[in-house]
């Protein structure tokens, strides 16, 4: 019997009581639900309402949300699905700096002694949930050739995360990880950024972590600001994110499939460094972006399409797209996700995230930014 499944949203947790009410007078009875919100009051609220139901919760607080029904604002998105309780496991463990990447491999220990073929969308409360460690120990277990997909959790704040919970468990100090069996569930889809290069290759030539001191032995602010021809405010360290992260990513080459978009998320006026939003090897080949053009979003929509020719059919859509997607396009995201939706024509979900998990066309999995990473589902 096929999975169904059935989006909601609502302002407050009594919104969704009577949606959930709504959706059940078909015979529907999920047993899992996909939650975004933004009005984080709401969280005990809308975690009584799942859990009076036996509704187990993958949950996240975020900037906005969306469902097919486009992006909302001080909302509740809630993806219904009535997957087989024995198809999928929900792991929350609380982390912090220093062990998110243990935290994550003993995640994907028990997922592989659980299931022969998991599956794991991810997310993390942003700050205290490093993406590439929560990456890397994953694959560290499950091998690249997993689908590994998700999205940070967002907040108004920049260098602020958001809460994850669960039917038990509500925290800012973690990560979330839903694992499901795909012996019993196909997961299938992308991350696509559709960002275009612009000039030559340059390298890397001095960084630690996710801090860029030189780019072809120049600062490397310099030379950002030499290229995008943009200025930036010296008394104002994030205003390179406004400016130019959220529109004109850096393109860190990699050995195998597309680029990786990796935003400039604040920098230092003295010595003129730039912290990116994820780590760059010392040495890495980059490449600059145009100015994003509708073009972007076609991209987008046609790595869709060329999915779709070999998954014609599934029964629930969930996007993670960056919050830096959401300040280049505006309005126009719901073209691009509703573009992606329709392709299909099931209930979604998604929001805005702080960086994205996803493997690229013809690549492994990776932590990306201003990237749109999603993934449709069907039961076997």
């Amino acid at each position: 019997m096929r999975m169904k499944s059935k989006s909601i949203t609502g302002k407050t947790a009594d919104d969704i009581k009577a949606r959930l009410l709504e959706s059940a007078s078909d015979g529907f009875a999920p047993t899992l639900a996909i939650v975004f919100l933004t009005p984080k009051e709401q969280v005990d609220g809308v975690r009584a309402v799942l859990s009076e139901n036996d509704i187990q919760i993958f949950g996240a607080t975020v900037t906005d949300e969306f469902t097919e029904d486009g992006v909302e604002s001080e909302a509740i998105a809630v993806l219904l699905l009535d997957m087989h309780s024995d198809y999928f496991k929900i792991y929350c463990l609380d982390i912090n700096e220093n062990n998110a990447e243990e935290t994550a491999r003993q995640i994907a220990t028990d997922a592989v002694d659980t299931f022969s073929n998991p599956a794991f969308i991810v997310s993390g409360s942003h700050v205290t949930s490093p993406g590439h460690a929560i990456l890397a120990g994953l694959v560290d277990v499950v091998g690249p050739d997993t689908t590994i997909i998700g999205g940070l959790a967002s907040n108004d704040v920049l260098d602020e995360g958001g809460i994850i919970f669960t039917n038990t468990h509500s925290s800012t100090t973690s990560m979330i990880c839903l694992v499901i069996d795909q012996t019993k569930v196909a997961l299938s889809g992308v991350a696509v950024s559709g960002w275009k290069p612009m000039g030559t290759l340059k390298t890397i030539t001095k960084s630690e972590g996710n801090r860029v001191y030189t780019i072809d032995n120049e600062p490397a602010l310099d030379l950002l600001v030499k290229y995008t021809g943009i200025e930036v405010d010296l008394n104002d360290k994030s205003d390179i994110f406004t400016q130019i992260g959220s529109t004109i990513p850096l393109q860190v080459q990699k050995e195998h499939g597309s680029p990786v978009m990796n935003p400039p998320m604040m920098f230092n006026a003295h010595d003129r460094s730039i912290v990116f939003g994820m780590i760059i090897e010392q040495g890495s080949q980059v490449r600059f972006s145009l100015p994003p053009d509708f073009e972007v979003i076609d991209n987008v929509i046609e790595s869709g399409k060329k999915i779709r020719d070999d998954v014609p059919d599934a029964d629930a859509m969930i996007i993670f797209s960056c919050i830096g997607r959401l300040n280049a396009f505006g309005p126009m995201m719901k073209t691009e996700n509703n573009g992606l939706q329709e392709l299909w024509n099931v209930p979604m979900a998604g929001f805005f995230s702080f960086g994205e998990f996803g493997k690229t066309p013809g690549g492994k999995p990776e932590f990306h930014g201003t990237t749109c990473s999603w993934v449709v589902l069907k039961e076997k």
